[in-house]
């Protein structure tokens, strides 16, 4: 059996923690934080019902969106920015999130346990670090997992977004989705 660490290893997340949400520091992170928090109000999350995605479209680039389906547990890909899909190196809608370790061995499996754990969770988490997805050298970054539910109790979709620092000096900025390396286990 893969351990965590394992895992954490073959997807290459290596120096990656989570983020107190006070602590976020990058303007789009902190943007979508505070979009979630106004629009749920005094429920848990808000439902993707409630979201304009007019309101973070000069976002949109960065953002994807997973569907969570339960009976059985299955996490989705249903939208997904092009700089989600230039970090990856292909385009992952409509694929499980498992579905990923054919072109990113380990990442999938990664990404799975993550967002499970965020449904699990049912509120938002940050994360920052360092990963190298697809061999750049601009691989710091950090990202806000925010879960959607339509219902108010169970979560049906995490809208997450990220951002890449170059590790060279340079202001570009880019997108994936990548998780905590301390990622707290899943009942």
């Amino acid at each position: 059996m893969t351990t965590r660490e394992e895992m954490i290893e073959a997807a290459r997340a290596t120096t990656t923690r989570f983020i107190r949400l006070s602590e976020l520091a990058d303007p789009m992170t902190k943007f979508m934080l505070d979009y979630w928090t106004l629009k749920k109000g005094d429920r848990p999350m808000p439902a993707l019902a409630d979201l304009n995605l007019a309101d973070f479209a000069r976002y949109a680039p960065k953002i994807l969106i997973v569907q969570v389906d339960r009976d059985p547990f299955e996490l989705t890909f249903r939208l997904v920015g092009e700089d989600v899909i230039a970090n990856f190196g292909f385009n992952p809608k409509g694929r499980s999130l498992l579905s990923l370790n054919e072109e990113l061995p380990g990442l999938g499996t990664l990404l799975h346990e993550f967002f499970k754990w965020v449904v699990t969770a049912r509120r938002a988490v940050g994360a920052g670090g360092t990963q190298d997805l697809v061999d750049r050298s601009y691989n710091n970054y950090e990202a806000i997992y925010l879960p959607l539910s339509s219902d108010g109790e169970h979560v049906d979709r995490i809208i997450a977004a990220t951002v890449y620092y170059s590790n060279t000096g340079a202001t570009e900025r880019w997108t994936t989705t990548s998780l905590p390396h301390a990622m707290p286990r899943v009942p």
